[in-house]
């Protein structure tokens, strides 16, 4: 599958083996503090299964990342606008589902901050 952002940059994704699996959850202990499923470990989690599920970027090659640099330097492949497209065009459906409840549930309510 190819992905074309707004940008008009391409990103083609691979086609994701249970290896990968380990691989997404070894890169999220890596990246991931403690704590439970919030916004922030979903968010996180969406982040590590883009990274890996992506195969080329513009026709060039890319390797999975296996440490914190290696994310890094593959994210900086993106401008900051350009990856939060990539995320949300290559989340699954059952994911962009649950950060919209997660969104609308985490937003202050009525007269929050308001003097």
């Amino acid at each position: 599958m190819e992905i074309t952002l707004s940008t008009g940059k391409k990103v083609t994704l691979r086609e994701k083996k249970g290896q990968h699996r380990f691989i997404e959850k070894r890169l999220m202990a890596t990246c991931m503090g403690e704590g439970g499923q919030n916004l922030g470990g979903i968010m996180t989690a969406l982040t590590i299964s883009s990274i890996v599920s992506i195969e080329a970027i513009n026709g060039e090659k890319v390797s999975i990342p296996t440490d914190i640099s290696q994310i890094f330097e593959l994210m900086s492949n993106f401008e900051y606008d350009e990856w939060n497209e990539f995320e949300l065009k290559s989340a699954p459906k059952e994911v962009q589902d649950k950060l919209e409840e997660l969104a609308k549930n985490s937003q202050p309510s009525p007269g929050f901050g308001t003097e």
